[in-house]
């Protein structure tokens, strides 16, 4: 075999086109015969449209109509919508499923993936989304359910609020008695981060009644007993609450008589002590009061 030097020029006759091999039938294919076929079919369907007349927009439309109806014929319409993901949840995937705004028989080409994922992101029902197309006609969409967190009282009622900070529209709080309760302006964004912490502790997440959010920034936190707990800014949330938690375990300091315990000073715990009740006093008998009859 003759040696090839460097930037040496393959004499031309000796030059094979680009081929695509078809797996199924091993058919070869030329690529410049598959380039020559789509530029012709474009061309075709461009004067096809103009010989209807009209503005550019109507040749536009007749033109969608027209590829949609040579899809179909080759081929290459959408044949099945899969939701993946939410198979315990029907209700909830047959929603996404009519978000998606695709049906069995449209064109391919149209089924874009990135506005699907758009549109079904659009219901804030569901998260991490993904949306998949996989030729010649199948269009897959994944999808996790918004598992609730926590529930926050936006001054008139209770509303559901999910694992991204958002609240859930058409979700009942009667329906999650047990989740966490917030309070405050801005709690429902910040409540997937205080939800975590809390769950990693397990010896105080059950004794929090409600939690305030103060200012965007921190939580107060106010225990079934009364007590209140102080937790710094958000970047210093997970330490505190772990902190608290060992107090917990160690000390059993949520179920002292104190009002407040305050951890926002890093390396130190500032307590009050609850004020005692004061005594009522009682009217006692006067002495030598004659009863009535």
């Amino acid at each position: 075999m003759p040696k090839i030097e460097r930037n040496q020029t393959v004499p031309s006759g000796r030059r094979r086109p680009a081929t695509i091999i078809d797996e199924a039938t091993g058919e070869e294919v030329r690529v410049s015969s598959v380039i020559f076929g789509v530029v012709m079919l474009i061309a075709i369907l461009v004067a096809t449209a103009a010989s209807m007349g009209g503005s550019m927009s109507q040749i536009g439309t007749r033109l969608g109509g027209f590829m949609d109806d040579t899809s179909r014929l080759i081929g290459i319409d959408v044949e099945d919508v899969s939701v993946l993901g939410l198979e315990d949840n029907p209700g909830l995937a047959e929603e996404v499923r009519a978000a998606a705004m695709i049906e069995p028989g449209e064109n391919m080409f149209r089924a874009d993936p990135h506005l699907i994922k758009n549109r079904v992101e659009s219901t804030s029902k569901v998260l991490n989304v993904r949306v998949h197309r996989l030729w010649p006609g199948q269009i897959v969409i994944l999808a996790d359910a918004a598992d609730p967190v926590a529930l926050w009282h936006d001054g008139r009622q209770w509303q559901v609020v999910d694992g991204m900070g958002r609240v859930l529209p058409g979700a009942h709080a009667e329906d999650h008695a047990g989740l966490l309760r917030l309070a405050g302006r801005g709690a429902p964004e910040a409540a997937p981060q205080l939800a975590a912490a809390l769950a990693s502790a397990p010896d105080i997440n059950g004794r929090v009644a409600v939690a305030t959010r103060i200012s965007d920034r921190r939580w107060d936190m106010r225990f079934i007993n009364g007590v209140t707990v102080r937790l710094p800014e958000d970047t210093a949330l997970e330490p505190a609450i772990a902190r608290l938690a060992k107090l917990q375990v160690r000390t059993a300091l949520t179920q002292r008589p104190l009002e407040m315990i305050d951890l926002r000073s890093a390396g130190r715990v500032y307590l009050r002590l609850a004020q005692a009740p004061v005594p009522t006093p009682v009217a006692e008998p006067v002495s030598g009061a004659a009863e009535k009859t």
